[in-house]
């Protein structure tokens, strides 16, 4: 299915893209402050540059937050390019080989990549974009930089937001001033991305309780299934199986794999109000062993811990487990949270008072302005040209040129820096092809 949404985006895309040009040759455009760039159509205007020269009045509060910032921005750059190195070394593990990330995994657009959920998406990015690019004019104007213009950026639905400074002027400015510049941006969506969590598993998730701890039944496989054969209903929960209880997937796992095939059992289940005995054979499962047990279920761990995981970081293997585990919610089918799995739980406290619909929208909302951001902050913190990072990386090197070499004239200086920003950004796009390639070698 994902495959002819996909098809649908593509062609929707060219078929805009094809409008923005005949748009563009017919001088429709560029009156109404429009310029068309491929599928991205940008619409400029001088509208909010009073607001941004408001918010930049307190200039050394300003300049202390970008000095923080490149604190930020550094530790993101080192942190994110040492996940790409550490990814590339397992595209070749057996796991990665057999289910090889697709093309468009890689992109964080709402509709290309399957796991963002469009609504969600949109909202998210927009949100997020929008404050990257105003932290970007803020710290223009503390630097007394002009902004030229302000607008948004459609890719058939609003998809962003830019603030364009005088480049020209950029270029004079002192380094220091112009890395703040840079780094305020992704910095921004970082400390977003750690507000949001915060409010997503403290405020939101704080008040969800499983109905009861165990596998939740969230349907069956097509084909043949010993628990629906002997009565085992979709959404009730299994709290005990074969005589062990079950708390989580685990539990379910271990106490399964202690069985063998036509094995007769008993299993437990709680659908919310009682629970419930059923006694049955066990199918055989074709792709394991001989003797490998099958139970026929679509099963889920109906914990929480998933979505406070710092609480119980043990549970996941430490603390970079954990929060490697929360990143990767949506690759797990955990978010967004919705049916059949907001089935297994219940809201209780002060939260409870909104209706469970309002409820849920609310807190999807919140892990996607948290994935995204931290999405678009950690790309835009890699040491690759054009992304913000690689114009901080280099004038970093060309600082670093400057006192080791102080003989050495500034075009030659400033040559140096670019080659080396160049090859770093060449090596950050080939550990990102290498995650699509390299499975498939």
């Amino acid at each position: 299915m994902w495959e002819l949404w996909l098809a649908l985006a593509i062609l929707l895309i060219v078929a805009w893209t094809a409008a923005m040009y005949l748009l563009h040759r017919r001088g429709l455009l560029e009156p109404r402050g429009l310029v068309a760039a491929g599928p991205f159509l940008m619409w400029k205007t001088q509208k909010g540059r009073d607001f941004i020269d408001r918010l930049a009045r307190r200039k050394r509060a300003w300049r202390i937050f970008g000095d923080l910032s490149l604190v930020l921005v550094g530790l993101t750059m080192v942190g994110t390019t040492v996940l790409l190195i550490w990814e590339a070394t397992l595209v070749q593990s057996p796991a990665v080989r057999a289910n090889p990330p697709s093309p468009e995994l890689l992109l964080g657009l709402p509709g290309i990549n399957r796991l963002i959920p469009v609504g969600y998406g949109i909202f998210a990015l927009a949100i997020a974009i929008v404050l990257h690019e105003f932290a970007h004019g803020i710290l223009a104007r503390v630097a007394n930089l002009p902004i030229k213009s302000l607008g948004v950026i459609f890719c058939i639905f609003p998809i962003g937001a830019f603030v364009e400074p005088d480049e020209e002027q950029m270029k004079t400015m002192p380094r220091r001033e112009r890395a703040r510049l840079y780094a305020v941006g992704p910095a921004t969506n970082v400390l977003l991305a750690l507000l949001f969590a915060f409010l997503f598993s403290s405020m939101m998730m704080a008040s969800v309780r499983p109905v009861h701890a165990g596998v939740g039944i969230a349907g069956f496989p097509d084909g043949s299934s010993p628990a629906r054969d002997a009565g085992l209903q979709p959404y009730a929960i299994i709290t005990s199986f074969n005589g062990e209880e079950i708390r989580t997937y685990a539990d379910f796992i271990r106490a399964k794999n202690r069985t063998l095939a036509n094995q007769t059992v008993n299993v437990t289940t709680f659908d919310g109000e009682r629970y419930t005995n059923f006694t049955f054979a066990l199918g055989w499962d074709s792709g394991g062993g001989p003797d490998a047990p099958y139970v026929g279920i679509l099963g889920m761990d109906t914990s929480t811990d998933y979505y406070h995981p710092l609480t119980n970081p043990d549970r996941f293997g430490g603390v970079v487990n954990s929060v490697l585990s929360y990143i990767s919610l949506p690759f797990g089918g955990r978010a967004p949270i919705q049916d059949p799995a907001i089935r297994f739980y219940r809201i209780e406290g002060p939260m409870a008072v909104l209706p469970a619909p309002a409820f849920w929208l609310l807190a999807n909302a919140m892990y996607w302005l948290f994935w995204l951001n931290l999405m678009l902050g950690a790309t835009n913190a890699l040491p690759a040209v054009p992304l913000d990072g690689g114009y901080i990386f280099k004038d970093a090197l060309e600082a670093i040129v400057s006192r080791v070499r102080k003989g050495l004239a500034a075009e030659r200086r400033e040559r140096i820096a670019k080659n080396v920003a160049y090859f770093s950004a060449f090596m950050i796009l080939a550990l990102v092809a290498w995650q699509i390639i390299g499975p498939r070698i």
